[in-house]
């Protein structure tokens, strides 16, 4: 055994016997988890929540399983630490009552913490930082043969003056064939290397450092003006071999919503909702930051609606997208320009200056199917022709809804018709999808006065309709 290794031993031995100590004589006062009553004033008692971290102090790590032990004046506990390093009890205190916290792991230090009580129902015991016994007792490491990701502090970051997080540190430790973290005697440079990124500028910070006692070694990488996931590589040489880590990800997030980066837009422009009630269309947002990344996600979109009824909010996702459905209903919209079945939809966010932006857009709330003709009546001369002009659309003179099918059709000998006579209406709020034209004509060159009939129809999610006129070929 060495000197070294024997110290070690010794260092354990005293801090535990000195733990031992101070639990006996506290259970020489009370014994744990018993109440001791007190015959004065209680009028300061209560249950106070006792909570508070521990953590490695040369890492910042949590130390899961640490032993807690708490005396105060009418109880002492024992409790242990979580995997995230927080504990939590529930006792009696009273106000201005000094508090013993015993915190003790093994290859750890004992540290000893008093808190004053200032707040009779919540007590935070500040970060206990526990400091490792040097070399983690009496393991002795090897040569390093690997690199791994020890801990990382956030996988999310956010780009440049976004307003979010920028930084984030990443910690590796560099382990032993047995995976033993290196010791001092055995530490090693680590370089540190973007492996794939958005290429707006990110980077690390240092680009190498040697490992510590606990054989870890830590970079920050600190986000761009891009959006995108970041790939990070530790590398180790030693003995002329090469050794990497496997690429950590990072995802850096856009930053707030910009007005030149932020548009909306229906999913349908022309949907039957004027005299049809519960019908939806789906509105969506497009929310980008300065730099034209998407926003982060759950960014909230607002809504309002001047016809029917619109969900009020969203919230963005990964591609800066977010969508509500607008519903048919009252009040009918009427626009100041455009007239009876146009409504305004606005959405709006917040920038970057908490200053709100706002982008609209327009649906055509379409409504009942109506077909007119003219002239309204035919007398068709012997192989000449006659033209007529028609109008399909609804009650207030806009386009029927997308997918609405129109024909014309003649019914009669030796006639024909050509022109606007077999067609699908497109998604489309304009008046020109209203008005159409076709020929009727005669075929045959003998003379013959016969009887025709024309009809014209449309079908399609605005209902139905159809007219007919009669009239003479010859």
């Amino acid at each position: 055994m060495t000197i070294s290794t024997f110290e070690k031993i010794i260092t354990s031995f005293l801090f535990g016997a000195l733990f031992l100590f101070i639990t006996i004589v506290f259970y020489s006062c009370k014994s744990e988890e018993d109440v001791i009553t007190d015959p004065g004033n209680n009028n300061n008692q209560t249950k106070a929540i006792i909570s508070g971290q521990v953590v490695d102090q040369a890492t910042g790590f949590p130390v899961d399983s640490a032993l807690v032990r708490i005396f105060a004046n009418k109880f002492n506990t024992i409790i242990y630490t979580a995997a995230d390093g927080q504990f939590a009890y529930q006792g009696e205190v009273n106000l201005n009552e000094d508090l013993l916290v015993l915190t003790y792991k093994q290859n750890y230090k004992l540290d000893s913490t008093r808190v004053v009580v200032t707040n009779i129902q919540t007590v935070n015991v500040p970060q206990i930082r526990l400091k490792e016994i040097s070399g983690g007792g009496t393991t002795v490491s090897g040569d390093p043969v690997s690199i791994w990701l020890a801990g990382i502090t956030s996988t999310v970051i956010g780009v440049k003056e976004s307003g979010s997080e920028e930084t984030t540190r990443i910690t590796f430790v560099v382990q032993d064939s047995a995976g033993i973290p290196v010791d001092e005697d055995h530490s090693v440079v680590v370089n540190f290397s973007i492996g794939a990124g958005p290429g707006g500028g990110e980077f690390l910070s240092p680009y190498s450092v040697e490992t510590n006692a606990q054989g870890l070694a830590a970079v920050n990488l600190t986000s761009g003006t891009k959006a995108g996931t970041v790939q990070v590589i530790a590398r180790i040489t030693h003995l002329s071999k090469v050794i990497s880590s496997i690429p950590v990800g990072v995802t850096i997030h856009g930053g707030m919503p910009d007005f030149d980066h932020f548009s909306i837009a229906p999913v349908k422009l022309n949907f039957p909702g004027y005299n049809i009630f519960g019908l939806t269309d789906e509105i969506v947002a497009f929310v980008g930051d300065k730099y034209a990344n998407p926003v982060r996600p759950e960014t909230a979109v607002y809504f309002t609606t001047t016809g029917g009824i619109i969900e009020g909010s969203t919230l963005t996702d990964e591609q800066g997208i977010g969508s509500v459905e607008l519903i048919s209903a009252l009040p009918k919209p009427v626009h100041d320009t455009l007239g009876v079945g146009f409504a305004t939809i606005t959405a709006s966010t917040i920038d970057e200056n908490s200053v709100t932006i706002s982008r609209e857009t327009i649906v055509l709330f379409s409504g009942i199917p109506q077909i007119s003709v003219t002239p309204t009546n035919f007398d068709i001369p012997n192989k000449g022709s006659q033209s007529f002009q028609y109008y399909v659309g609804d009650q207030n003179g806009n386009p029927l809804a997308g997918g609405t099918s129109v024909s014309v059709n003649i019914q009669g000998t030796d006639v024909e018709v050509a022109g606007d006579i077999s067609f699908t209406i497109p998604d489309t709020q304009s008046p020109g999808w209203t008005q159409f034209g076709f020929v009727a004509y005669d075929t045959n060159d003998s003379v013959n006065v016969k009887p025709a009939i024309i009809r014209i129809s449309a079908d399609g999610p605005n209902g139905a309709a159809f007219v007919t006129i009669s009239g003479t070929s010859r």
